[in-house]
């Protein structure tokens, strides 16, 4: 029990010095003042580009990641006195909060499947042309594997990885506990913070569940917030742009948040670009050399999810053009719900073609996905905006946002649904849009006018907390229970498939060969 306590306590000490290090890399790029939660995702960025560019050249082993964490604390505490006075303590009693949340025994269902292989091979490998070849999963390996694998450190080995997916999801609770605190706040602006901090406490409160879609898609979140309400500040612009383009350097399917970004060009018009900075622009360009030069050097494309951008195999030997294809055609399939057609009352379509033509496919998928898992959200959603229209009602008129800018917002937010539907219809891959589409149409209804109360804050504050805690520890409790591999016998680290050996030899579409280490 002592060695459990031990272990625990080290793990969160790990954790509480590894986002601070991170912080430190993001005041190298960031505006002057910015808060801790921000900072953060900042140093994501950098991170992953330095991380890629280790990868491409030596390649990363301990000692490189003890440096990294350690230059990452130097630059911290030489620009700490720029962040905005966010108290230490604040930051330690929130992670203390959620840590339920990192004490996993059996992670989410992709992570042993593809995630780890990964990072595996960008930790234990330098740039290897081509790799996708070995397996179709290295197709759409995230890029943020790059920065979980500068965090395999000594005596933890792989067993601290999720701490970058993490710290996201803990830096986006934070931005909008900022931002209701801030003396600039309006109206509106507190209503959608609310409403996001609830759901994501009360819906998103289980890392075994996290991939890479639902980390996107929680930054998605914050580029709605400075692009709606933050749109005559430049800087904030800027930042969403950049923060968009994390979000496809991490999961490629955000582009279906695109007609979202397409209000930035109706507020600042065609020529908005003339007001980022030329740093701004070199981060830009940055990260947009890291996704293409990536996925050219993996698969042939120079962006894999676009098929014609990618090489024929006559001219690109490692080109993977006709596999992914291929690849993506099953993924929608997938998607609608044609390989879960036993699960539902209709008769079996064995042809392909007819199954994804006219919507033939939708029944299935309400029957097989949506009672599944989008009804329960939807029914999250509504019910945290009666709670919160409810509880914090104003009953004096604020400066009311243009109508017309709602509904453009509005159906752009649906417009990105509807792409969502028509091609990867499933949970992960948009529900940040359904928040900002079901925001909008509330309040065109009822204008959501409120009036922030920070006593009211905390009741929420605190019921969102037993929620996520109370699932999170029945959780822990079911794992112990558990009389399979993922039964929790490491606690708090997860239960890992090893890899036992090198696969570079394996030939194309074999899997890889894990062994089970009790």
């Amino acid at each position: 029990m002592i060695d459990i306590y031990a272990k625990t306590v080290i793990f969160f000490t790990i954790s509480f010095v590894y986002f601070f290090s991170i912080v430190g890399y993001g005041k190298v790029i960031v505006n002057k003042n910015s808060n801790y939660f921000e900072a953060y995702l900042d140093g994501t960025i950098l991170l992953l580009i330095i991380s890629y560019i280790i990868y491409i050249t030596s390649g990363t082993n301990q000692i490189v990641n003890i440096i990294i964490l350690s230059v990452g604390l130097i630059l911290y505490f030489k620009f700490y006195k720029e962040l905005k006075s966010t108290k230490y303590q604040y930051i330690f009693y929130l992670l203390l909060s959620i840590f339920s949340v990192l004490i996993i025994s059996k992670t989410h269902e992709d992570f042993n499947g593809y995630h780890y292989f990964s990072i595996f091979e960008i930790y234990n490998h330098n740039l290897r042309i081509g790799v996708s070849n070995l397996n179709d999963r290295f197709f759409h390996s995230s890029l943020l594997a790059l920065n979980q694998s500068t965090i395999v450190l000594p005596y933890f080995d792989f067993k601290l990885v999720h701490l970058p997916s993490f710290f996201i999801y803990f830096s986006v609770l934070g931005y909008f506990i900022v931002i209701l605190f801030s003396n600039e706040k309006k109206n509106k602006e507190v209503f959608y913070s609310l409403l996001c901090f609830l759901i994501l406490l009360v819906k998103f409160n289980r890392l075994s569940e996290y991939g890479y879609d639902y980390i996107s898609q929680f930054i998605l979140l914050i580029v709605f917030h400075k692009i709606y309400f933050l749109n005559e500040n430049n800087k904030e612009i800027t930042k969403s742009i950049i923060y968009f383009l994390l979000c496809v350097l991490i999961k490629p399917t955000s582009l279906l948040f695109s007609p979202i970004m397409i209000f930035i060009i109706y507020k600042k018009g065609i020529s908005f670009y003339r007001f980022i900075p030329i740093s701004k622009y070199f981060l830009i360009f940055s990260i947009l050399i890291v996704i293409f030069s990536s996925s050219f050097f993996k698969t042939g494309c120079f962006f894999y999810p676009i098929n014609k951008t990618c090489f024929s195999i006559e001219n690109i030997s490692w080109s993977e053009k006709d596999r992914i294809k291929n690849h993506s055609e099953k993924i929608s399939l997938w998607a609608k719900g044609y390989y879960a057609q036993d699960k539902t009352k209709y008769k079996k379509i064995e042809d392909k073609k007819l199954f994804n033509q006219d919507f033939v496919w939708i029944k299935y998928w309400i029957e097989s996905h949506f009672f599944y898992k989008i009804f329960e959200f939807l029914l999250i959603i509504i019910g945290s905006v009666i709670l919160i229209y409810i509880y914090f009602k104003n009953e004096n008129q604020s400066l009311k946002k243009s109508k017309k800018d709602k509904i453009i917002l509005c159906s752009l937010s649906f417009l990105s649904i509807i792409f969502w539907l028509s091609t990867v219809p499933q949970f992960r891959f948009v529900f940040s849009s359904i928040i900002i589409f079901f925001y909008l149409f509330f309040d065109l209804l009822f204008d959501l006018n409120i009036k922030f109360d920070k006593k009211k804050f905390f009741h929420i504050f605190i019921f969102g907390l037993m929620v996520l805690n109370i699932k999170n520890i029945s959780r822990i409790q079911s794992e112990f229970e558990r009389n399979d591999f993922y039964k929790f016998k490491n606690i708090p680290f997860y239960n890992e498939k090893i890899i036992k050996n090198d696969y570079s030899e394996i030939k194309i579409n074999k899997i890889f060969h894990i062994e089970i280490l009790e």
